[in-house]
């Protein structure tokens, strides 16, 4: 049954005696809590608006500390709120506060914890922070998910590679625009780690991962754990349910056009070979294999034609001698090296 109006009045008035007993500064808060087990004993009717209005606190968990840091805080936005929504401005700190009593309670008993409310509480990041690297410039980065004994996940991030990252009470996400980023996510089932592509979604708790995209195929290794990837759907895929696909220690998977590859068992922490100031190759087109050698080079190695760029390349190479590559390229594949004047090589077919 549906309740009326006369109930949901008492709801929020033990509302707003329950919030002023929870986070009223000093005295103000014994008063408050005196005044309510007086108020409640004063029918059943108001006995029954307690117990809802305090399932109603209860349920709010956490947001009751957001709430309580606002609360001595007479510039706050809940306070402002607050203040600009009553029918006169007053600059009394008390009354401010007491209209903020009431306007929590407004909220809290027209739907706050029943829909739109919690759902935005928790849409809200506690963090978030976009991270860049430059040509020839790498990243470590230390994110602020750590519980317990256990460290914070660790990002390390190869050069012109660019991601955002944004903790949630209940998950936490990056969005990957570019590049080449190794993940040691720390675990935290409450809080699922996802990482997000132009092609696929990566699902994880807890694992060390690397994700490249240099433009060509998204891969994806696992060095251990486990980790599930969710393709994006294919343009008039609407109504069919995405490709699901987990990996585990050494699986590497390869993404492109929407299509993935089959999943074979490699070397996967070779993918971030990079850290260690390393580029490794294994049957890579080419063209993403220049993609990431050019991400250490101030003026880049291009290519001529999409031959070139299918053409597949295997090996280890520095990454701080890109010239080496350019010199043994013509001798494992039908190239020839041109070097131009502003310190581009263009390749071309022999």
């Amino acid at each position: 049954m549906a309740m009326g109006a006369p109930r949901e009045r008492l709801v929020e008035r033990a509302l707003a005696l329950i919030v002023e007993g929870e986070m009223a500064p000093g005295d103000a808060a014994g008063q408050a809590r005196t005044a309510l087990n007086q108020w409640r004993g004063k029918s059943a009717e108001h006995a029954a608006a307690v117990q809802e209005a305090r399932q109603r606190w209860d349920a709010l968990g956490g947001m009751a500390n957001d709430l309580r840091a606002h609360f001595d805080a007479p510039d706050g936005a809940l306070m402002a709120q607050a203040a600009a929504s009553a029918s006169s401005a007053t600059s009394a700190h008390r009354q401010q506060r007491r209209k903020m009593l009431f306007s929590i309670a407004g909220l809290l008993g027209t739907g706050l914890l029943a829909g739109r409310g919690v759902q935005w509480y928790w849409q809200q990041p506690v963090f978030r922070s976009a991270y860049e690297t430059r040509t020839a410039q790498m990243l470590k980065v230390t994110l602020a998910d750590s519980r317990g004994a256990l460290p914070g996940s660790q990002l390390d991030l190869a050069p012109l590679s660019a991601i955002d990252v944004a903790l949630y009470r209940q998950r936490r996400v990056v969005n990957m625009a570019r590049g080449e980023v190794r993940f040691e996510v720390s675990r935290d089932a409450d809080r699922p780690f996802e990482v997000r592509t132009r092609g696929a979604t990566i699902e994880v708790v807890g694992t060390a991962f690397t994700v490249r995209d240099r433009g060509g195929p998204i891969t994806v290794g696992v060095e251990h754990g486990h980790v599930r990837v969710r393709l994006a759907p294919r343009p008039g895929s609407q109504g069919t349910e995405a490709e699901v696909i987990d990996l585990r220690k050494g699986d590497l998977l390869e993404i492109q056009g929407g299509h993935a590859t089959p999943v074979r068992q490699t070397d996967t922490a070779a993918l971030s070979a990079w850290r260690s100031g390393w580029l490794v190759f294994e049957n890579t087109p080419l063209g993403d294999a220049l993609a990431a050698v050019n991400s250490y080079r101030a003026q880049p190695i291009l290519t001529t034609n999409t031959r070139i760029d299918a053409m597949r390349l295997s090996g280890r190479f520095r990454t701080n001698d890109s010239d080496g590559l350019v010199a043994v390229l013509p001798t494992i594949l039908p190239l020839s090296a041109v070097s131009r004047p502003d310190g581009s090589v263009a390749l071309q077919m022999r």
